[in-house]
């Protein structure tokens, strides 16, 4: 055993007198490529893209190492086709690409402390009063060029207008488009590509939607149903139904790795200082 790792360390000795910054520089890169590559193909969850490609690597160094001259010129020929190959087997994250082109920035600083909360206790209110609620979150892909919006706000989401726009709703039903960093987007929010133009006409109908939007972009779409009081929600094109709000709750936190901001001391925004002091003073 000791001649043996002698010899290796030996040959690694030698090796590495050998070896020039050109080297060093070129393995960096082909490494670099490689390490890349492989994390692009791992994102495919229908086919082991992964495994094809090792396997095509150890191919290549396999037929160099045994002097297969033939078989190695064959291989680094057709890698243009075979890498080609590749990104159309790839298409589901080449399509999740096109569909968002551009990517918002998600910030961490909102004036609600904890938006999330504040738009769940309103769905409690809204499933009260029988009106489904559907709510679009924004994560980073932008979703501008594939949504209509009746009545756009962009307003920090706060307790006040959630509740100020709830009791001022008519209609059986809901449609809202906020982003994961607390903005209100907009209200009577509607898909400009949509299975069912204009309105769902079922409980169920708003899943063919939900499906084809969240599987290209990372979006989520919560839906709660006025009559089972139950809710569902859409992420990377699975529906989980049958939630309760804590659950669904909990669902979202998970899927938009969301976080409550630490609250500051001092005065909380819409607090009277003087109510403030009574507080303090009881």
């Amino acid at each position: 055993m000791a001649p043996f790792m002698s010899q290796i360390t030996q040959t690694i000795s030698t090796l590495w007198m050998l070896t020039t910054w050109a080297d060093m520089a070129e393995i960096g890169i082909i490494s670099s490529c490689v390490y890349y590559a492989s994390l692009w193909l791992k994102k495919d969850r229908d086919k082991n893209l992964l495994g094809y490609f090792y396997a095509y690597l150890f191919l290549i160094f396999a037929t160099h190492s045994l002097q297969l001259t033939t078989l190695s010129s064959l291989c680094l020929l057709f890698s243009p086709a075979i890498i080609m190959l590749f990104m159309l087997m790839h298409q589901e994250l080449l399509q999740h690409n096109f569909v968002a082109l551009k990517n918002v920035t998600v910030s961490t600083h909102t004036n609600n402390a904890d938006w999330l909360s504040t738009i769940m206790k309103a769905t409690l209110t809204m499933l009260a009063h029988n009106k489904n609620i559907m709510i679009l979150i924004e994560h980073t892909d932008a979703l501008a060029s594939h949504t209509t919006i009746n009545d756009p706000l962009d307003v920090p989401i706060t307790s006040g207008i959630i509740t100020l726009l709830f009791n001022a709703l008519y209609s059986s039903e809901y449609f809202c488009w906020i982003s994961s960093n607390g903005i209100l987007r907009g209200i009577n929010t509607t898909f400009k590509a949509s299975w069912h133009p204009g309105a769902y006409q079922t409980n169920n109908a708003w899943v063919d939607d939900a499906v084809a939007y969240t599987s290209k972009t990372d979006c989520l779409i919560l839906h709660a149903d006025a009559k089972t009081h139950q809710y569902s929600i859409a992420h990377n094109g699975i529906i989980t139904e049958c939630l309760s709000m804590e659950q669904a709750h909990q669902l979202i936190k998970k899927c938009i790795n969301y976080k409550v901001p630490i609250a500051k001391k001092g005065y909380s925004h819409g607090i009277p200082k003087q109510e403030s002091f009574s507080q303090h003073s009881t």
